[in-house]
């Protein structure tokens, strides 16, 4: 992508891929206490008792600035398990939430205009309502540190 070429982040075609096996979340199992989900009320539409495909992702590397990449990455409806990097993104569309394992912290809410930072390591659980959730990120490039706040 070059400077001066803008890009609609809503229209630049992602191609997905199924998740990795372990990133499946069961679903038979919630980490929102077992509470049935309403829509709008925050809790998993694909919590206990709700079975739906695994969901999929996709990715595009857009360009490296200053030492650090950025690009999108997108997720379908559902939920998955993943280990984090460093990487601070903005949602553009969708919802859902974000929760933590390791280390404990509260639910985050996504929704459009919600800015995130993850720290590398961190061991999360993602819940997508509306899809898709597409974030625009930006990470350390290699050989760089993580990042700093």
């Amino acid at each position: 992508m070059s400077a001066m070429e803008p890009i609609r982040t809503q229209d630049f075609a992602l191609d997905h891929e199924p998740i990795e096996d372990w990133q499946r979340v069961d679903a038979t199992a919630s980490a929102t206490d077992g509470e049935a989900a309403v829509p709008g009320s925050g809790a998993s539409l694909t919590g206990p008792g709700t079975a739906t495909a695994d969901p999929t992702t996709a990715f595009a590397e857009l360009g490296t600035i200053a030492g650090a990449d950025y690009g999108l990455w997108e997720m379908s409806a559902g939920a998955m398990r993943d280990v984090e990097g460093d990487e601070v993104f903005l949602v553009i569309s969708g919802t859902g939430r974000i929760e933590f394992d390791e280390p404990e912290h509260p639910p985050i809410e996504l929704s459009p205009g919600i800015l995130v930072r993850l720290a590398d390591g961190m061991r999360t659980h993602w819940y997508v309502d509306d899809a898709p959730l597409r974030k625009l990120f930006i990470a350390p490039g290699e050989g760089f540190g993580p990042i700093e706040v």
